[in-house]
């Protein structure tokens, strides 16, 4: 994959800040657990996600799309898939006689709750944002001549 462009840069940044996937906060690994261009892929499938799998298709674009929030949190699901997929093709599980039981690797039971919870948030937030996006699209607002009552 070619370098990530300039303007995306400031997105992977403020992306890694969310996930704390810094050096300094990653004691036991002490690194970061993903690269620039980890979390630039996950960006853009996060995305892909966004206008392919949830409800009509869209053509937004890392520059475009008006929610980080929901971007930021599609790229998460992005992430813990792939981390989850390296934990289980690495995981080493070892038990010995005076019953210590040590697993190295082993984040995909971490993550995997992590993820269930994060679908349908990400699911429910995608949907509305696109419904409401096709009602102003389609009505230009969904105001009610009622609203003003309130």
């Amino acid at each position: 994959m070619a370098a990530i462009p300039e303007a995306h840069k400031l997105k992977v940044d403020k992306f890694r800040d969310f996930l704390r996937d810094r050096e300094e906060l990653n004691i036991l690994i002490e690194k970061q657990e993903s690269t620039d261009l980890d979390l630039y892929q996950a960006l853009q499938d996060g995305l892909d996600a966004i206008n392919y799998e949830y409800g009509y298709q869209t053509s937004y674009t890392l520059d475009d799309f008006p929610s980080w929030k929901i971007l930021r949190d599609a790229a998460t699901l992005e992430v813990l898939t792939s981390a989850g997929i390296h934990s289980a093709r690495n995981q080493l599980s070892y038990n010995d006689a005076g019953g210590v039981n040590i697993q190295d690797i082993d984040v995909y039971g971490r993550y995997i709750n992590y993820y269930n919870v994060l679908v349908n948030k990400v699911r429910a937030a995608v949907t509305n944002f696109k419904m409401q996006k096709n009602i102003d699209d389609a009505y230009g607002g969904s105001e009610s001549a009622y609203s003003n009552l309130w």
